[in-house]
């Protein structure tokens, strides 16, 4: 079905529940937008529905704005003469001032290794308090982190706790929102609402951006106080509204609250018929019984049988994120667009800003139409051959020419697009989709701390081998994200399964049956997962199986599942 179809089907948008901005945004973002109104909000959405869908699918946005700032504005402070004046020291050989090598590592490594810290926490409290829960817990924790930021007047290590604070918060915060997105959303736009996370990531950058621009050259501290205290905006407003949001039913089905479970989807789909939300709820605990009597919810369970090969999955596309230079990209931009001799540095992270807002924007429809797996080995073998192109005119000599310098910043642009479009966006669907629902969070949580250790250590590492006071490597850095880019094309094609267009349900049989990653996508399910992508409409009732005599069956089959697992 094409975008065009698909955004005007009244039965899919009506099943969906898409909100109506949604709608507006894919026809932007592949331009089929035409004078015909798309959909009409008195045809399939009333009021009440459009108000509850903008709150579950947009709240979550806020938070991550929050990250892309937190992200975003370290990059600038590094660059400032300001920032450096205030915080660093004079340099004699350059005659300026400077944040030496080890500050900035400090101040670029310690917050990530909070991150690490918070993904931690995220695992034993997301699991005993819920999802919602949790995200109240981790916006607590970054208003301190930025409050503590915000008093930091002269002392540089002061600056540098609140950071790491809020990067604790920010850490907890990267586990359970990936995994409350994928467990709340329909099938057929989980990829959709699971990329918020990055896109929005996207706009908290972009804004940060906008503002060091506007100060970086202003001769007081308001130079970058400004963007530090501007984060209390995001997380103040979004821990007010969490308040509305629903709780994960398969959350709840996994802590044997079935009777809420069925309220949190009745909340999450009001235009479904109440007896469709019994079945999906039926299927969803017959399913976690069945995965009970395989295996129990201890962690040395992510290490065993085929969920050991789950967690490779989740901590690979983790660690190469960071690896192939994402992590270094967020801290020290600014310095590495300096070091390949670009002007107008300010000017150009602004337009990577946009740049990674519209490529996240492009993966809300082309990474449920193409797949995350194609997307991310085509990305990285695109990643490879442009950090190579940049790199290599920037240390051959050849910098001085203003033409040769415009083609490279043109493949930076291109490996900036690659890396948001395929391994922000969609390393976060894969990490929320691959584990199964007992192990989730633990899943997530051993993913998302080995790959913040990687980021912890490219950040620490970077300055040491790049600055002039130290390594004196330089642009040449780049040589070694090109390297691993290398891998990470390999991998992703051999080793990476595709698990869009899949029921979590389903994901979980796959596994299960141990398929290979060539027959991944057209393996045909049979279990509740596959009646699950029926009852979403995602996959057509074939060979004689219909929606409806999936209630029939239903309660047999659960019945069966828990007789099984005692």
């Amino acid at each position: 079905m094409s975008l065009k179809a698909w955004i005007n089907d009244a039965d899919v948008v009506k099943e969906m529940n898409v909100p109506l901005f949604l709608c507006a945004m894919f026809a932007a973002v592949s331009d089929i937008a035409t004078s015909k109104p798309v959909v009409a909000a008195d045809q399939y959405l009333d009021g009440r529905n459009l108000v509850w869908n903008w709150f579950d699918d947009t709240l979550a946005a806020q938070k991550y704005i929050l990250t892309g700032i937190d992200y975003g504005y370290w990059s600038g402070l590094l660059g400032m003469t300001q920032f450096q004046k205030d915080f660093g020291r004079y340099d004699e050989e350059s005659q300026g001032w400077i944040i030496p090598a080890s500050l900035q590592s400090a101040g670029s490594g310690l917050p990530i290794a909070g991150l690490a810290v918070g993904s931690l926490a995220s695992g034993w409290v997301g699991n005993a308090l819920g999802r919602v829960r949790t995200l109240q817990i981790s916006t607590v924790v970054a208003v301190i982190g930025v409050l503590i930021q915000s008093t930091a007047f002269k002392s540089y290590w002061q600056l540098v706790v609140g950071r790491v604070v809020n990067a604790v918060g920010l850490g907890i915060m990267a586990n359970c929102i990936p995994a409350y997105l994928a467990e709340i959303s329909p099938l057929k736009i989980r990829g959709t609402l699971i990329n918020f996370y990055q896109t929005s990531m996207g706009i908290g950058g972009l804004t940060v951006s906008c503002v060091t621009l506007s100060t970086h050259d202003r001769t007081d501290q308001w130079a970058y106080r400004i963007v530090i205290i501007i984060q209390f905006i995001i997380p103040v407003g979004f821990l007010a509204a969490t308040f509305f949001l629903p709780e994960s039913p398969r959350w709840l089905v996994g802590k044997d609250r079935r009777a809420e479970a069925e309220k949190a989807l009745t909340r999450l789909r009001p235009n479904t018929a109440l007896e469709v939300l019994q079945e999906e709820t039926a299927l969803i605990v017959a399913q976690e019984l069945e995965n009970s009597a395989h295996f129990s919810k201890s962690w040395k369970e992510c290490f065993r049988g085929t969920n050991f090969r789950r967690t490779m999955i989740v901590v690979g596309v983790q660690c190469l994120q960071q690896s192939q230079g994402n992590s270094y990209m967020s801290s020290y931009r600014i310095i590495f667009l300096q070091a390949l001799g670009m002007q107008s540095v300010y000017k150009l992270g602004v337009l990577f800003m946009l740049e990674m807002v519209l490529a996240c924007a492009c993966a809300f429809y082309f990474a449920d139409r193409l797949g995350r797996r194609p997307i991310l080995t085509f990305t990285a073998f695109f990643m490879t051959a442009t950090m190579f192109i940049t790199t290599g005119v920037a240390t051959s000599g050849l910098a001085s020419d203003p033409a040769v310098m415009k083609g490279a910043l043109a493949c930076m642009f291109i490996w900036d697009i690659c890396m948001n479009f395929g391994w922000s966006s969609c390393v976060w669907m894969v990490t929320a989709e691959t584990p199964s629902l007992q192990l989730r969070e633990k899943s997530i949580m051993i993913a998302t701390f080995t790959g913040f250790c990687v980021s912890v250590l490219v950040s620490f590492v970077s300055p040491f081998i790049q600055a002039d006071d130290a390594g004196a490597l330089g642009a040449r850095i780049g040589y070694v994200f090109a390297a691993i880019s290398i891998v990470a094309t390999i991998w992703a094609f051999f080793f990476l399964p595709e698990t869009g267009s899949r029921s979590l349900e389903e994901l979980d049989e796959l596994f299960q049956n141990k398929v290979s990653v060539w027959k991944f996508k057209k393996y045909q399910t049979h279990g509740y997962g596959a009646q699950l992508a029926i009852i979403e409409g995602s996959t057509p009732a074939e060979d004689g199986i219909k929606a409806q005599a999936i209630t029939v069956r239903v309660k047999d089959q659960a019945s069966t599942a828990s007789v099984a697992s005692s």
